[in-house]
C-alpha cells in the first residue's frame, strides 16, 4: 500500500528524465539504482500517475493518431519498467475547455475522443476521471447555466452508461465551489442517482478558491465531502474514496488525517483521501528552490547558484549545498540507492542540475510526502483526542505542526486554518447539507460566473 494519497501529475517527465539518466545519455549514471528499485519505490511511494489527456490536444488532431499518442504513452511507460505496480490515471480535458482552449466544437470532439479512448484503450489505465467541465476563466463553450447542467449531464450519462469493466475506473467529480455549480452538480448526482455507480468520488476547484480560503469557516473541501458522505450512508457504503485535484499542501496532509479518524470514529465510515499537484518540480526546476528538513522544520532551501553556499539557517554552520547533499544522500541509504559526491550542483554548460542531482532530488520530493504522510497520521492520533474533550491545546497543537510544515513560519492563512479544523470536525458530525449550502453562498458567491446568469428554465427550479 503506498504510504502516501500523493498523486504525481504530468508523471511522463519524470519518466522521460529518471529513463533518459538509468541509460546514461549524459555520462552520469553510475548504478545508482536499478529500474525495479525505482519501480518498487514509486508504488510505495505515491499513490498514483496521473496525465491527462486533453493537454496536447488541438483542432488540428487527427482522431486516431491522437488514440494511438495517448495510448502508446502509458505503453511506453509501463514498458520502462519504472512503473511496474503503479497506478496510472488519466485526467479527461476538461480543465483545457473550462479555461478556454477550446471552442465549443472541438469540445465536443473531445468529449467524444475521450470516452472512446476510455472504451477501446482502459487496459492500459487504472483510473479514469470522469469528464466534468465546469465554467472557468476564459471558458468559451457556455453562454448559461443551462448550458454547463446539459453539457455535464451528458458527459456524466455517458460515464455512467460504460461498461463495467471500464466504469469500475472512473472517478466521479462533484464540483461545489460557487452557488449555482452546487445547484447543478447536486441536481446531476440525485436525481440520476449517480453515486451509486462509481467506486471512486473527488471535487475540484480547491486552486480557484485559495484566495478565499481565510473567509470560510471551514476547511474549504470539507463542503464537497459531506454531500458525499450522505450518499454513502444513503447506499450502505462502508467506504469513501475521495480525491482532491491540487489538494496537495504539506498542512492539508495533517486536516486528511484528522478528518479519516473523525468520519471512521463517528459513521464508520473508511474515508480514503487522494490528492494531487501538477507543479511539484516547478519549483525545484524553474524557482530553483525546494523544502529540506531540517530537525523536523520544512525549510525552503534556496538552490540558486549565487546562494548555494550561503549557510542553510542562521544558527547552522553548513552551506545549503552541503545540507542538501546529506539530505539527498540519507534519501538514497533509506531506498537502498547509491549516494552521489555531489562535488558540484551545476552543469556550467547546460546552464541547470547536472543529472543526478537532478533526479534525487525529484526522488527526495516524492519520498516528502510519504514521511510527512505518516508523521502527520501519527500526530492526527495524538490530537483527536484533544478534539473529543475540546481541549483549548487542539488549535495551538495544529498551529504549531503547520508551523514546522512552513519554514517555521505562522501566515493568516494558516492561522486562520488551524483554528477552522475543529469547525469542520463538528461539521462532518452533523452532516448538514444546508449549512454546506449556506456557506457557499455567503462566502463563494462573489467566485460566481455572473456572465452566465441568465434567467432560464432548469435552474429556476433550483433557487
Amino acid at each position: 500500500m503506498p504510504k502516501s494519497g500523493y498523486v504525481l501529475a504530468g508523471f511522463e517527465t519524470l519518466a522521460t528524465i529518471v529513463d533518459n539518466f538509468i541509460k546514461n545519455s549524459k555520462q552520469r549514471y553510475e548504478d545508482n539504482f536499478t529500474r525495479q528499485d525505482i519501480s518498487r519505490f514509486l508504488s510505495e511511494t505515491c499513490s498514483g500517475f496521473l496525465h491527462s489527456f486533453g493537454q496536447n490536444f488541438s483542432s488540428k488532431a487527427k482522431h486516431h493518431k491522437y488514440l494511438f499518442q495517448e495510448t502508446n504513452l502509458y505503453t511506453r511507460c509501463r514498458s520502462s519498467r519504472l512503473f511496474d505496480g503503479a497506478t496510472f490515471i488519466t485526467d479527461s480535458g476538461g480543465f483545457q475547455i473550462s479555461i478556454g482552449k477550446f471552442d465549443r466544437k472541438v469540445s465536443e470532439s473531445l468529449i467524444k475522443l475521450y470516452y472512446e479512448f476510455l472504451y477501446m484503450h482502459h487496459e492500459v489505465l487504472d483510473k479514469a476521471f470522469i469528464l466534468d467541465v465546469p465554467p472557468g476563466p476564459g471558458c468559451q463553450i457556455f453562454e448559461t447555466f443551462d448550458d454547463v447542467y446539459s453539457l455535464n449531464l451528458k458527459s456524466y450519462l455517458i460515464a455512467k452508461n460504460l461498461p463495467e469493466d471500464v466504469k469500475k475506473k472512473i472517478i466521479y467529480i462533484h464540483h461545489f465551489r460557487t452557488p449555482k455549480l452546487w445547484k447543478i452538480y447536486t441536481k446531476i448526482m440525485r436525481e440520476n442517482e449517480m453515486f451509486k455507480e462509481f467506486q471512486f468520488h473527488g471535487t475540484g476547484g480547491i486552486v480557484a478558491n485559495q484566495s478565499s480560503d481565510t473567509a470560510i469557516p471551514c476547511i474549504i473541501y470539507v463542503l464537497p465531502i459531506i454531500p458525499l458522505l450522505n450518499e454513502a450512508k444513503k447506499y450502505n457504503k462502508t467506504f469513501l474514496n475521495f480525491h482532491i485535484l491540487g489538494g496537495a499542501n504539506f498542512r492539508d496532509i495533517l486536516f486528511y488525517e484528522l478528518f479519516k479518524i473523525h468520519v471512521q470514529n463517528v459513521h464508520q465510515i473508511e474515508l480514503n483521501i487522494t490528492y494531487d499537484s501538477s507543479g511539484l518540480f516547478k519549483g525545484l526546476m524553474i524557482g530553483r528552490y525546494m523544502l529540506l528538513d531540517d530537525n523536523g522544520i520544512l525549510r525552503k532551501a534556496d538552490l540558486r547558484s549565487i546562494n548555494i553556499n550561503h549557510t542553510f539557517t542562521f544558527d547552522s554552520q553548513k552551506k545549503i549545498s552541503q545540507f542538501l547533499k546529506e539530505e539527498l544522500n540519507k534519501m538514497a541509504v533509506r531506498n537502498n540507492f547509491k549516494e552521489i559526491e555531489m562535488k558540484e550542483i551545476y552543469d556550467s554548460e547546460a546552464n541547470t542540475f547536472f543529472e543526478e542531482i537532478k533526479v534525487y532530488a525529484m526522488l527526495y520530493m516524492l519520498e516528502q510526502f510519504a514521511i510527512v504522510q505518516e508523521r502527520m497520521k501519527n500526530e492526527a492520533i495524538k490530537l483527536y483526542p484533544l478534539y473529543q474533550t475540546k481541549d483549548l491545546d487542539f488549535n495551538n497543537e495544529i498551529l504549531r505542526i503547520t508551523q514546522e510544515l512552513n519554514s517555521g513560519k505562522i501566515t493568516r492563512k494558516q492561522t486562520s486554518k488551524s483554528t477552522s479544523v475543529s469547525k469542520s470536525l463538528d461539521m462532518l458530525t452533523n452532516l448538514d447539507e444546508e449549512y454546506c449550502q449556506y456557506i457557499v453562498n455567503k462566502c463563494l458567491s462573489k467566485d460566481e460566473f455572473s456572465n452566465l446568469s441568465k434567467e432560464n428554465l432548469v435552474l429556476s427550479c433550483l433557487k
